[in-house]
C-alpha cells in the first residue's frame, strides 16, 4: 500500500475490491472470456449505457483505463449533490475526459432508472462524453455495488434499522492498468478529486536527451574563435 499525500492508494489485489468470482457467469457475467490482468476481480457483467447500448463492464469499460465510479439514483437527494459536483469534476478534467479518463455512473435503482431516464439525467447535469450512466439487471447492479464499495449488499445494523448507504457518498477511482485505486468522498472539491488521479496515473517515459556526436562545435575547441 502506498500513501500519497496521506491518502492510503492501494493496489487492488491487496483487497480493496472484494474476493474474486467463484463462477465466472454468477450474477449475469457474459461468457465471453475474462482476459484481462484483474479480470477475476471486476466482474465482466453486461450494463446498458443511457444511451441504450450494452457493454461489458470489465472489458469494455475498465479494462486498461483510469476510471472513476460513483453509484447513484436519479430520486435520491444525496446521490443528486453528488452527481452535480461530478458535472463540475468533468469540467476541471477537460479534454482528458473521454480519452485519458472516463467516468461511470451506475445506478442502484435499474427498476427506475431505465436508459431513458439516465439519458434525461445525463443531459440535466451537462454530462460530456466519456461519462456514461448506466443500469442493468439487479443481481447485476447489487454485485458491482458490492465489488467496487464493499457493500455486500448490508445496508442495516443488527437492530434492522437502516444506516446511510456509503456507495451514494463516494467516488472510487482507479487505475486498472496498474491495479492501484482509491476513493474519495463525492462532495470533495471538484479541482481536488480531479487532481488524485495524478496519483494513480501510469508513469510516462521520460524522452531519453539527444546528445552531439562527433566533433565539438568550433567555438568549444582551443585557439578558434567564431
Amino acid at each position: 500500500m502506498n500513501l500519497v499525500g496521506g491518502v492510503a492508494i492501494s493496489p487492488l489485489r491487496s483487497g480493496l475490491l472484494l474476493e474474486p468470482m467463484q463462477d465466472p457467469k454468477l450474477a449475469g457475467d457474459c461468457a465471453r472470456p475474462l482476459n484481462g490482468p484483474y479480470a477475476h476481480l471486476i466482474p465482466n457483467v453486461v450494463v446498458r449505457s443511457h444511451d441504450d447500448r450494452n457493454a461489458l463492464f470489465y472489458n469494455d469499460l475498465i479494462r486498461g483505463k483510469t476510471v472513476m465510479i460513483n453509484c447513484i439514483s436519479t430520486t435520491n437527494e444525496q446521490s443528486l449533490r453528488g452527481c452535480a459536483n461530478l458535472a463540475r469534476v468533468q469540467d476541471a478534467l477537460g479534454n482528458r475526459l473521454g480519452r485519458d479518463v472516463f467516468i461511470y455512473s451506475i445506478t442502484i435503482d435499474p427498476e427506475h432508472d431505465t436508459p431513458r431516464v439516465l439519458k434525461t439525467f445525463a443531459e440535466k447535469h451537462r454530462a460530456k462524453p466519456g461519462w456514461m450512466f448506466l443500469t442493468g439487471e439487479q443481481s447485476v447492479i447489487e454485485l458491482l455495488r458490492s465489488r467496487l464499495f464493499n457493500q455486500g449488499g448490508h445496508n442495516a445494523t443488527h437492530d434492522h434499522n437502516q444506516i446511510e448507504d456509503c456507495s451514494l457518498a463516494l467516488v472510487r477511482y482507479g487505475n486498472e492498468a496498474v491495479g492501484l485505486w482509491g476513493s474519495v468522498p463525492a462532495t470533495n472539491d471538484p479541482t481536488s478529486i480531479a487532481k488524485r488521479l495524478s496519483w494513480i496515473e501510469s508513469a510516462k517515459t521520460p524522452a531519453p536527451s539527444i546528445r552531439r556526436a562527433g566533433p565539438a562545435p568550433l567555438s568549444a575547441q582551443p585557439g578558434i574563435r567564431t
